[in-house]
């Protein structure tokens, strides 16, 4: 299948009106009235952030889901979107096919549309990037940088499922079913974006590990954050796995370091917290923002432990 072929046969059928049929260089979008634009983007390349070889339909969520996180941690509404693929030969006409129905499947999920992109030919590993675009009321986003002193900090989900889907994934641990399926086809919190824009003071969505993205929020911010470690959230499979580990706060670090949950850690104020868990919001408080800077981690006895590496980067 030929370039143009892809785009007419699967690409055009799931594009918005925004696109012009995909039959020009642009898209055409009006915003509501009273918002603001919230855009993100992010790459994804094959053998790093997805195995060598995988191109389906849990490849195209993935890539969905990676960048809606960024927009929901902001409290915005994802709307439309831009993609680049560029691939090798390897890729077949049923690859194509089948990462289409993904982003259709995840299209519906999230209420956004294809609205552009680009295709181009690489003598390489497969590399995707999307650039999604949302909006929120204005002057509502939920920046890194509005933590204060005393806000509580807290997280949607579980952490550390993906990391062991990882682990799984390279055969260090047995096959989960479950937990692969985490890696591959994350689980943003979408039905959370109102009230993150509700109720959050600052957030952001966790890719690098969560005591990585706490940074950065603390930095943001200008402020410091106390977490303990043993009030972060894990499933009963990451429970599990804990268990087995012979140190269990170097086990609780390692999940928390991980990374590849897109969950969102958030600050609110006392007052917040409270409203938000009184509407039934599914958070766990884990920490609090302090006067110094930096991430502090501590266990259930109150003890202060070391973070050698607080997640990954890319460089």
């Amino acid at each position: 299948m030929g370039e143009f072929e892809f785009i007419a046969n699967y690409l055009a059928k799931i594009a918005g009106a925004e696109a012009l049929d995909l039959k020009d260089d642009i898209a055409l979008w009006t915003p509501p009235r009273d918002t603001q634009a919230v855009i993100s983007m992010d790459t994804i390349v094959e053998g790093v952030h997805f195995p060598n070889g995988k191109f389906d339909a849990q490849l195209a969520q993935k890539l969905i889901r990676v960048n809606v996180s960024d927009i929901i941690a902001k409290g915005a509404d994802p709307i439309g979107y831009f993609f680049s693929l560029c691939t090798s030969s390897t890729i077949t006409d049923e690859n194509l096919k089948s990462f289409c129905e993904g982003l259709a499947k995840d299209q519906a999920k999230y209420g956004l549309k294809l609205w552009g992109g680009d295709t181009t030919h690489i003598n390489g590993p497969c590399v995707l990037t999307l650039t999604i675009i949302g909006t929120v009321p204005t002057h509502c986003a939920v920046l890194r940088s509005g933590a204060s002193v005393g806000d509580i900090l807290c997280v949607t989900g579980t952490i550390g499922d993906a990391y062991l889907g990882l682990k799984c994934e390279f055969g260090t641990l047995a096959p989960n079913a479950t937990l692969q399926t985490v890696y591959h086809v994350p689980q943003p919190p979408y039905v959370l974006r109102e009230n993150i824009r509700k109720f959050a003071s600052a957030a952001l969505d966790i890719s690098d590990g969560l005591i990585a993205d706490a940074g950065h929020l603390a930095n943001a911010s200008n402020v410091g954050l106390e977490i303990d470690i043993s009030a972060v959230p894990l499933s009963k499979h990451a429970q599990e796995w804990l268990i087995a580990q012979e140190n269990e706060n170097l086990a609780r670090l390692e999940l928390a370091t991980g990374g590849d949950d897109y969950q969102v850690l958030m600050s609110m104020s006392g007052r917040q917290y409270q409203l938000a868990v009184s509407v039934g919001m599914p958070i766990t408080k884990i920490g609090c923002a302090v006067e110094r800077t930096g991430v502090v981690c501590h266990d259930d006895q109150g003890n202060t432990l070391e973070i050698t590496t607080p997640g990954y980067t890319h460089f």
